[in-house]
């Protein structure tokens, strides 16, 4: 039973005995539980198991993941970087990923990114290329772009994004937590989005923030995994910079409430994270952590 049954539950039970002074604050709590936004954050010496862990306090993959689907995972593979540099996702993060999507029945899982630095580079320093084929899954390179139109936003009107994402049954995003310069802050789940966009300058060149916040309003991850086993805190978002040893992976669905908890991590302010406050202003989340509660494993 969930938490807001059994308050549900409680109500009607303590209105039966007539217990009226108790029904304020059992409201109230339902009140809590209706507008607390719900992440896991788990800590492990082993980047897989965290993720593991991390996937099963959510339900576990299958509840993301249905038989038959196509499943695309979309890292942070931007950089000639190695794994202890931080700059790319922790490959032992998306190897876990990768393999958890096969067992929950996906037909095939694809990781991607239109990388920065040449993705023939990226791919294999980073060391995601050798760990997602030993979990069994596909990598492929950023070549092929589906133009698409935004809608409603406001500066980014249409974008050519990645065709493999464009057609996935299931995205996963797996950014990993890092700063950014002085305009973006940080690089989290919102930021790491760029990547499935091939004119990622037109970003810098209009208003970088409300396009992050755009670009993700349309893509919308089925679930977001933020590697935050390293986390780079200077020179972001190639480094090489300082690193920190965290050993802990946070996941959820609300990505804004993800970019704001992982905002702390890097010792930033959710509030003075651009994109985060536009995202929420848009309804994409909650960037209020104390609204937000945070099981940890």
């Amino acid at each position: 039973m969930g938490r807001r049954e059994f308050i549900k539950r409680a109500v009607f039970s303590l209105a039966g005995f007539g217990l009226v002074g108790r029904l304020k604050w059992i409201s109230r709590g339902l009140a809590e539980a209706e507008e607390k936004t719900e992440i896991v954050s788990v800590t492990d010496a082993s980047e897989e198991k965290a993720a593991y862990r991390a996937i099963e306090m959510l339900g576990g993959m299958g509840k993301f993941v249905k038989k038959g689907q196509r499943v695309v995972i979309k890292p942070n593979i931007a950089w000639n970087r190695t794994v202890d540099q931080a700059a790319n996702t922790h490959p032992e993060v998306v190897k876990a990923l990768v393999k958890l999507c096969l067992q929950a029945g996906a037909r095939e899982v694809i990781v991607i990114d239109n990388t920065c630095n040449p993705w023939n580079m990226t791919y294999v320093t980073s060391g995601i290329e050798a760990a997602v084929k030993e979990a069994g899954g596909t990598m492929k390179p950023p070549v092929s772009f589906k133009k698409v139109n935004l809608g409603s936003s406001q500066v980014l009107k249409e974008a050519e994004i990645l065709e493999e994402v464009a057609s996935a049954d299931v995205l996963i995003n797996v950014p990993v937590v890092k700063v950014h310069g002085s305009q973006a802050k940080v690089t989290i789940s919102m930021k790491n989005l760029m990547g499935v966009v091939k004119d990622r300058g037109f970003f810098h060149r209009t208003d970088l923030n409300r396009c992050i916040a755009e670009i993700a309003a349309f893509i919308k991850p089925a679930l977001t995994v933020l590697d935050a086993t390293r986390i780079l805190l200077t020179r972001g978002p190639q480094g090489p910079g300082e690193v920190k040893i965290l050993k802990t992976v946070v996941a959820g669905t609300d990505f804004v409430a993800l970019d704001a908890f992982g905002a702390t991590l890097l010792g930033v302010k959710p509030e003075t994270v651009g994109h985060i406050q536009i995202a929420a202003e848009m309804g994409l989340g909650q960037n209020d952590l104390t609204k937000v509660r945070v099981r940890k494993g």
